[in-house]
């Protein structure tokens, strides 16, 4: 997550303005809809709270089959949820979005 995080903040530091990043090892079972457990939660901010993003463990690394797959998949999901946070396209938080990471 930091190795991403770092990443994005070269590309485009403004998506990560007011934005608070957790990780959590598994959703409440409350998130899940349809039996789909979720890979992360996103929460807008406003002018009293920072906008938030969890990532959570297990479902990510139940998905990824090799650990160079978890760590493009952790990339991507926190990119989608920052795009989806803040408006920004992928490919300006992350102008290599179309390749491998």
């Amino acid at each position: 997550v930091q190795a991403s995080l770092d990443r994005i903040s070269q590309t485009c530091p403004a998506v990560l303005d007011r934005l608070v990043v957790g990780i959590e090892d598994v959703p409440e079972r409350q998130s899940f809809v349809a039996d789909h457990v979720p890979l992360t939660s996103a929460q807008d901010g406003d002018e009293h709270n920072p906008a938030r993003v969890v990532l959570f463990r297990r479902p990510l690394e139940i998905r990824a089959a090799t650990p160079q797959g978890l760590v493009i998949l952790v990339h991507r999901t926190l990119v989608e949820q920052l795009s989806a946070l803040t408006g920004f396209p992928i490919d300006v938080i992350d102008p290599g979005a179309d390749q491998d990471t």
